[in-house]
């Protein structure tokens, strides 16, 4: 952590320092570009996700947009990022997913066969009694290239031990940006761009506000289970996901209203009735928590310039998919600024840019 009397040139300032804010002070790092970063201590989506890369959208059994690109991205980049924060925090680790009926079993055997999916999935079902206290009567469906990233431990580390000169531990001051045609100054920082990597506080960005950044609440909880494995994340109604000294995350809710961090009764309740679905070993509450995540009305990433700013751009609306998603997507941003490669059209926020002339 830095304090500013002196003015400091840089040539990006990074806002918000989620998973996505992270992922962009890598590319800038790697390539030796100065940079600060500006963004609280306080916990964002990114600290609370389970930090699950998984390619498969479960529920439907379909790949994940671009699954293969942003699969082999992530992977590397992770194991990169782990030898340089000195910790571990990259987990490969299979997704088990728990069948309700013989109909399920069928649609995984017939997607497992795909060409966009069997790279992903197992083919053969994984008996179902394989694991105590795991209620899987009609066996399992096994996500193979899957991981588990520590979120938490990654940002603390990287903010503390690989930038620890280059962070500012505070809320940004939208009003005291100042925006000019060849830099931009906040307070003793002048620079040449700035990159908002806020999540769902986006909404605030005066910038920014003419997205459509929904916004998704999620509760979860944080379980002590002694008997349960630690090696397979289960899919059951919710994920359970091991985080290591048998410590398990499970979630998450989907809210859409409800746009507050008060974790809720309800909520609560909710994901207590779905463990019960099919956890059946003793476990302690150790945690419950909440927080907004970052999603898009199309269901694709906010990347790119301001209509009217060309120095100003942002990395946002990563949603559920964020530590899958946000290295392969910060390289796209990197290579759009400094580079001029085009984004792809699906996760350009040009394709909202009538809505910014229309406020």
């Amino acid at each position: 952590m830095i304090t500013l009397f002196l003015l400091m040139k840089v040539d990006t300032i990074i806002v918000g320092f989620g998973i996505a804010g992270l992922n962009y002070a890598e590319q800038l790092r790697k390539r030796k570009k100065s940079f600060i970063v500006i963004a609280p201590v306080s916990e964002s989506a990114s600290h609370l996700a389970a930090g699950i890369i998984n390619p498969t959208v479960l529920k439907r059994i379909n790949p994940v947009w671009r699954s293969e690109a942003f699969l082999n991205y992530a992977l590397d980049f992770y194991i990169d990022l782990e030898g340089l924060v000195k910790t571990n925090i990259f987990h490969p680790l299979p997704i088990y997913r728990i069948f309700n009926n013989v109909v399920e079993q069928n649609n995984w055997s017939v997607a497992a066969s795909s060409i966009p999916l069997k790279k992903y999935l197992n083919k053969k079902l994984i008996f179902g009694q394989k694991y105590n206290g795991i209620k899987a009567p009609f066996h399992y469906g096994e996500v193979t290239k899957s991981a588990r990233v520590d979120n938490q431990s990654l940002i603390t580390h990287y903010r503390d031990s690989v930038i620890p000169n280059q962070s500012i531990t505070e809320k940004i001051d939208h009003q005291a940006i100042e925006i000019k045609d060849d830099f931009i100054q906040y307070k003793n920082i002048k620079a040449h761009k700035i990159v908002f990597c806020e999540g769902y506080h986006s909404v605030k960005n005066p910038f920014f506000k003419y997205l459509p950044l929904v916004g998704s609440k999620g509760e979860i909880l944080i379980i002590q289970c002694d008997s349960l494995v630690e090696e397979v994340i289960f899919k059951g109604p919710i994920f359970l996901s091991p985080m290591g000294n048998h410590r398990f995350w499970v979630g998450a809710t989907f809210e859409r209203t409800d746009k507050t961090t008060q974790i809720t009764s309800k909520g609560k309740e909710w994901l207590l009735l779905k463990l019960k679905q099919f956890l059946k070993l003793p476990y302690q509450i150790l945690e419950h928590k909440a927080q907004i995540r970052a999603t898009v009305i199309d269901r694709r990433p906010l990347l790119g310039r301001h209509p009217k700013h060309h120095n100003v751009y942002l990395l946002n609306g990563v949603g559920t998919r964020g530590v899958l998603m946000s290295p392969l997507l910060s390289q796209w941003l990197f290579d759009f600024i400094e580079n001029k490669v085009n984004l792809p059209e699906e996760a350009d926020i040009k394709r909202f840019v009538k809505q910014y002339f229309r406020n």
